[in-house]
């Protein structure tokens, strides 16, 4: 009904339907993916770290979509993503690399779980060098 009413108010159909690569993105099906993330905190206390680098496993279409979900998991740890690193499905991970045993477990919990945004252990610094 929303298309009709806008159809109506004179928009032509170029503003009713997104980009075609909008479009290819939606329709391929979700990967298992994995980056490494740099988180920094919105606010630190001085005795605090700087920031911690960890990996994210998550599903998504694009690298897009990955960094989204990133964004998503550090605001619930009350931080930001700073720089991601080396994001890529997981089975191009696979072929190019071996699994930290630190990262298997997360991916292995994630493949049962397409909500799933996991992560690694932290690895903190106290230097802020920005």
């Amino acid at each position: 009904m929303a298309i009709c009413t806008r159809l109506y108010t004179g928009q032509t159909l170029d503003t009713l339907v997104p980009s075609r690569a909008l479009l290819v993105d939606m329709t391929h099906q979700p990967e298992l993916w994995i980056g490494m993330v740099e988180l920094r905190p919105l606010k630190r206390p001085a005795s605090e770290p700087a920031g911690a680098f960890t990996n994210i496993v998550t599903w998504a279409r694009d690298k897009a979509e990955f960094r989204t979900k990133a964004e998503i998991i550090a605001a619930e740890f009350e931080m930001y993503s700073v720089e991601i690193e080396d994001e890529e499905p997981v089975e191009q991970r696979l072929k190019n690399h071996s699994i930290d045993e630190k990262v298997e477990d997360p991916i292995e919990r994630a493949t049962l779980n397409p909500d799933a945004i996991l992560y690694g252990s932290f690895h903190s610094y106290m230097n802020d060098d920005a």
